[in-house]
């Protein structure tokens, strides 16, 4: 058939985008779900030639699991154009590989009603998600250690506040410290312990000595060895085999352990196990390695707070170290963030830099400037669930793209509510597109209703947004975006906030590169 996918010479603009698109496109029959054509890149992402699978059901391109709903996501495909997500292509060697799929209406060319299926592999999308979900879970496990670091008064009660607070996340199920003995055994004494796999402990022999196969594990032999072991998968870990049918019991699937030092040569090591594969990956390693170093500081610190009554001062002191600690911690979740839409690089870090100058001018105190900056730099979170196409749109968004995109600052509350910060950081994300007259969103919130923070926050947002060069525009003149914002003061943006902005860029205080000043 002429212009149909599958003729032997290509003669239309149709066929050339077919045979030449990056994308895996599959024709079917509409009726039958027998598939009729492959275009070169499906060959590849499936793994065997057009002719292995032409007339093959589409059911049989899917892990088993999931062809029952194969069957009724294409009658539904069959109706109108729709996208289809949660879906897996199985290759000849077994291999499942993440797609997200999109359909076309079916179309009648000759005799045969034809529907058009773009399968776009996710893998490495997925990875990135996971990679931020495994930061995410160490952040918030570190942020409440943080808490716990600045009001502990015993190395014992220090201890269980940690494993306590690591526990929290889910996906943790059990966070122990372990204390080496120096007896000839060299046992391991469990100094705390919290979680729900807590019952993986009862009756559990560990040590850290090289002779006792009970000191081969990762808990032995990172206080042994003084270095972090990384359990990435407990399944295939020849190491662990001695815990596996144990850790198949309470659904531990990974695991991390990582040794601290006490002043007074005591020898320690934090142990967290989680309930997904590669749960620790490079970023979260190092959060993990920064609380066990702060876990040796704090109990050198509370011995000393002890012995010269001075409480106050070091716990003072620890807060402050544990603060920026965790400003240091936000940035990989920027970075993310940033590798799904490259056109909006620096927004968040230039918007919590405009931010944290207006809160300076107007005389707020350095913690909460802190507390600023780090909502600044995650306001956009929310946007990690929308699709890259849409973020990058050029065009006018559709209704339902545009109610999406909206649901960021909702969706960025939902991720970080659970994070204990010692600021409202997940309330200043959810309200950062809120209007003075209620006119913005999510809630369509009112003056009063406003925290200042989010207040700010809006202002420094547009003010970036607008000045900033996007690929379907040119940046706008700075002097048209400060006109624009005055124009709004006291109706949908805080006039005093807007005052302040206004004279910091008009009086050359406050400059961002690259912007056009007229």
């Amino acid at each position: 058939m002429k212009n149909v996918p599958g003729s032997a010479e290509p003669e239309s603009l149709y066929e050339l985008s077919w045979n030449y698109a990056e994308d895996s496109k599959f024709a079917f029959d509409a009726n039958t779900g027998t598939l009729i054509d492959v275009n070169p890149a499906a060959e590849t992402l499936m793994g065997c030639s057009r002719d292995e699978l032409i007339g093959r059901h589409v059911t049989l391109l899917h892990p088993e699991s999931e062809r029952e709903r194969v069957k009724v996501e294409f009658q539904k495909a069959a109706q109108k154009p729709s996208r289809h997500a949660g879906f897996h292509i199985q290759r000849p060697n077994g291999q499942c590989v993440p797609v997200m799929i999109s359909s076309s209406k079916s179309v009648t060319v000759g005799p045969v009603s034809l529907l058009i299926c773009v399968f776009r592999d996710i893998t490495e999308q997925m990875e990135r998600e996971h990679r931020l979900a495994a930061q995410n879970w160490a952040l918030s496990a570190y942020a409440g250690a943080a808490l716990a670091l600045g009001k502990a008064e015993s190395p014992e009660g220090l201890f269980q506040a940690i494993c306590n607070a690591v526990a929290t996340e889910p996906v943790y199920l059990l966070a122990m410290i372990g204390m080496a003995e120096y007896g000839p055994e060299k046992r391991i004494r469990i100094a705390a312990s919290a979680g729900t796999a807590m019952g993986y402990l009862d009756g559990l022999h560990l040590s850290w000595s090289e002779d006792d196969p009970a000191g081969r594990g990762p808990t032995g032999v990172s206080i042994r060895t003084g270095k972090t072991q990384i359990l990435e998968e407990t399944e295939t870990s020849l190491a662990f085999e001695p815990w596996l049918e144990r850790a198949r019991q309470f659904g531990i699937n990974s695991g991390i352990a990582v040794p601290f030092n006490v002043d007074g040569g005591e020898r320690g090591a934090l142990i967290v196990y989680a309930s997904r594969t590669n749960a620790f990956e490079s970023m979260a390693i190092e959060v993990f390695e920064n609380l066990a170093d702060q876990i040796g500081r704090g109990v050198h610190a509370i011995d000393q707070e002890r012995l010269l009554r001075a409480e106050r001062a070091g716990r003072a002191k620890m807060e402050e170290q544990l603060t920026k600690a965790l400003l240091a911690m936000v940035a990989p979740i920027v970075l993310a963030m940033e590798m799904r839409d490259p056109y909006t690089t620096g927004h968040q870090s230039r918007v919590a830099d405009i931010a944290v100058a207006i809160g300076a001018e107007m005389g707020w105190e350095e913690q909460r400037l802190h507390g600023l900056r780090v909502a600044a730099q995650v306001h956009d979170i929310g946007k990690i669930s929308i699709p890259a196409e849409i973020l990058t749109k050029p065009g006018k968004l559709s209704a339902a793209e545009l109610a999406m995109i909206q649901g960021h600052s909702d969706i960025g509350y939902t991720i970080l509510k659970d994070i204990p910060f010692p600021w409202p950081v997940a309330e200043i994300v959810r309200q950062h597109h809120e209007k003075l007259d209620g006119s913005g969103y999510p809630k369509g919130l009112k003056a009063d209703q406003l925290l200042p923070e989010a207040k700010v926050l809006a202002v420094a947002d547009i003010v970036e947004a607008m000045a900033s060069y996007r690929p379907y525009r040119a940046g706008i003149p700075l002097d048209t975006v400060l006109a624009q914002i005055e124009s709004e003061a006291g109706t949908k943006l805080d006039e005093k906030i807007v005052r302040v902005c206004v004279t910091l860029f008009r009086e050359k205080r406050l400059t961002v590169a690259g912007w056009l000043r007229r």
